[in-house]
Order: C-alpha cells, then structure tokens, then sequence
C-alpha cells in the first residue's frame, strides 16, 4: 500500500509539472523586432526599401493563440521624391544658405504604425505544442511622411515653421497579413518568429498647402509594405514545479 500511494503522488506530480515540450503554455509576451520593407502601391515612386523597428506587448493563451498591442518605427533615407525641393535646388544640385553658400541636406522616410493583432500557432513543425506555422493579422493607423533637415539649419526657407509645407504628411487606416514559423524552445531561452508581412494604407494627404504643389495635398492613397519581420519573443512564464520530489 505504501508502494502504491508512492507511485500515485509521484504520477500526480509528474502530471501536474508539465512543462512547454508537450503542453501548450498560457503566457504574456513582448516582443522586439526588426523588419525589412518595400513600399508598394500609390507611394513606391516617392520611397525605396525601409527598416522598420517594432515592439508589441501581449498574450498567447492555452489554444495557441495570440493577441498583440503592437508599435512600429519607420526609417529610411531611401527619399526618390525629391521634388518637393525643386524650386530651392541650384543646376548643380545645392540649396544655397542664408551666407550664400552651398548647404548640405537630407531627406528621409519616417512613420508609424499602430495594430491590433490576431493570430494563431499551428503546431505542423518545431520541438514543442508552442511552435510551428504561425498566421496572424491585424488592424490600425498609419502616417508617414518626409522629414528634411538642412546642415546647421543655415537655409531659412526650411527652418522649422515651414516644414510641414514640404512633408506630405499622410494618415490613414491599416490592414495587415503575416505568416511565418514561431518558436519557443524547450529551454524557453530561445524565442522568436520570422516570416513574410504585407500592410495596407488606406491613407489621404494631410496639409492644406504644399509649396512646390501650390495646392492643397489631400490624395487618397493606397499604400503598401511588403517585406519580411523577425522578433525575439521574451514570454513572462511562471518557473515550472521541478518534475521530481524526494526527501
């Protein structure tokens, strides 16, 4: 009787202390990642290919899904449309500064994206119930814009009060498609996702006046990123029971 009451707690224990190699985990996440992007659609003749940093807080529950609060950073100096500068551009292509000599500047892409996100792990492949294809989408807000700076600030037509007269300031609505391999490892110290992303904007100009324009910009825009993203997935677990008990 001893024997069995033995072999009865120790097969309760073992059961109770199953771990993430055959059980599927409830826990809270963050996740870093860094994404690769082509611009598409109406706005690929004004961008080339951007970098784009993002960070997410958020859940996967027993049923391998997850949900994600979810910001990414766009940055790039990948700028084709330069002619928003036209009119301040010499033959030699120099704006020429307040002092009357040649001023360096630069032009770059920068946004934002802000989602919600739904997905779903689907355990085909990897070492664990936690792995496998993982198909997710999602729905937010967008912007992106230029942003020019002038070495020194030396050119008065684009100090600051009168940036927004060249930026194309664009805001809308967003869609977005993922599918990719997630991973958590048995020893939870390796944990990531990587696969092919694609965001719809669905976006329209921002600014009443734009100077090399003469005109409003209020375009209705269908702008797309399409690339790929990888994140490292840091989840909030609770330690594990250890899986033996003895005196």
């Amino acid at each position: 009787m001893r024997l069995i009451f033995i072999l009865f707690i120790f097969t309760i224990n073992f059961l109770i202390a199953q771990n993430n190699k055959d059980s599927i985990l409830f826990c809270p996440t963050v996740k870093f990642s860094l994404a690769l992007q082509s611009p598409e659609g109406d706005f690929s003749s004004d961008y080339g290919i951007n970098s784009n940093i993002g960070f997410a807080l958020g859940w996967k529950n027993k049923r391998n899904q997850t949900f994600e609060m979810i910001y990414n950073f766009i940055h790039s100096q990948n700028v084709k449309n330069k002619s928003v500068l036209n009119h301040l551009i010499n033959s030699q292509g120099w704006i020429i500064n307040q002092n009357g000599e040649e001023n360096l500047y630069i032009l770059y892409h920068r946004g934002g994206l802000t989602s919600l996100d739904f997905g779903k792990i689907y355990n085909t492949i990897g070492p664990n119930a936690n792995s496998g294809l993982y198909i997710k989408t999602g729905f937010g807000t967008m912007y992106h814009k230029i942003r020019i700076e002038n070495q020194d600030n030396l050119i008065p037509q684009l100090s600051k009060e009168y940036l927004k007269y060249y930026d194309r300031l664009t805001v809308g609505v967003l869609l977005k498609q993922y599918i990719g391999y997630h991973h958590m490892s048995n020893n939870r110290l390796v944990n990531f996702t990587i696969g092919f992303e694609c965001i719809e904007g669905f976006n329209k100009g921002m600014r009443d006046y734009q100077i090399d324009l003469m005109a409003p910009y209020k375009d209705n825009k269908l702008d797309i990123y399409v690339g790929i993203r990888t994140a490292w997935i840091f989840p909030v677990l609770r330690k594990d029971p250890k899986e033996y008990y003895y005196n």
